[in-house]
């Protein structure tokens, strides 16, 4: 079994190859924390997780959803794949402490660079179509060695920490997780249409209309930004620093929201 998150589908993605390859279920992380929380596992049937990286870490709403988790009978191979646009700092450290903390080892964890989709802080934009191009064709290798590696039960720890990677999770993460990681800051400019595009892809039914038809966050934003990306009229702006950002639109497809992530 799978679980997952992914906000722009880089994750989804990911998920999804690993699935079909491996023959495992899928079980979307935002539609599962509203049930018993509660599976079992064959035996022999590898557990893994896959999430984009946020703050050079593990995204605090699935740290959440592991520590609520119940996993029926022995787990004897655990794993995880994290998708980034540069690198991961000490997300592999990240994990591994959070399911020891449910009495289970990791045996694996791996990190695949995917296009850039996070605009909300300055120096931060999305990728141009060549480097886009270039990293979704990288990435199919790598899910490739990663699905390998899986199916011959390897332990290994392959991800990309990068320079400062101390620094980047446990000075930088904690800022990020406690004042970026809000609605706040989300408006809409004159563009937007009112289609409700946003409150149908939530992935955690954040955003409703108001009486003006006019999009409304909640308190429950995980900082997805596919609310932001799905726009299309770019309409959705964080605070001052998207204005002249781009949007990610190549893994939001139609077919994938309506179908996996709405």
């Amino acid at each position: 079994m799978i679980f997952y998150f992914s906000g722009v589908g880089n994750s989804y993605y990911v998920a999804r190859c690993l699935a079909e390859e491996l023959h495992e279920n899928l079980y979307f992380i935002p539609k599962e924390i509203t049930g018993s929380m509660s599976y079992k596992i064959k035996k022999g049937e590898r557990l893994g997780f896959v999430f984009p990286c946020y703050g050079w870490g593990v995204p605090t709403f699935v740290e959440h959803f592991i520590s609520k988790l119940n996993i029926e009978g022995q787990i004897d191979y655990l794993y995880f794949v994290t998708t980034c646009g540069d690198d991961t700092g000490m997300t592999s450290e990240i994990f591994c402490k959070d399911v020891e903390r449910k009495g289970w080892e990791c045996k694996a964890g791996w990190a695949v660079i995917m296009p850039e989709s996070y605009v909300c802080l300055p120096g931060f934009d999305v990728d141009n179509n060549d480097k886009e191009s270039d990293k979704l064709i990288a990435a199919r290798d790598r899910i490739n060695k990663i699905i390998d590696d899986i199916l011959d039960q390897r332990n290994v720890f392959d991800t990309i920490p990068g320079p400062f990677k101390w620094i980047k999770s446990n000075i930088v993460r904690p800022f990020f997780n406690k004042y970026l990681i809000n609605p706040r800051h989300f408006k809409t400019n004159k563009s937007c249409i009112g289609c409700g595009k946003c409150v149908n892809a939530c992935p955690y039914s954040n955003i409703s209309l108001d009486n003006d038809s006019l999009p409304k966050w909640g308190d429950n934003c995980v900082q997805c930004l596919r609310c932001y990306h799905i726009c299309p009229q770019k309409a959705i702006e964080w605070g001052v620093f998207t204005a002249k950002k781009g949007q990610y639109t190549k893994m939001i497809v139609k077919d994938l929201l309506s179908q996996h992530l709405s």
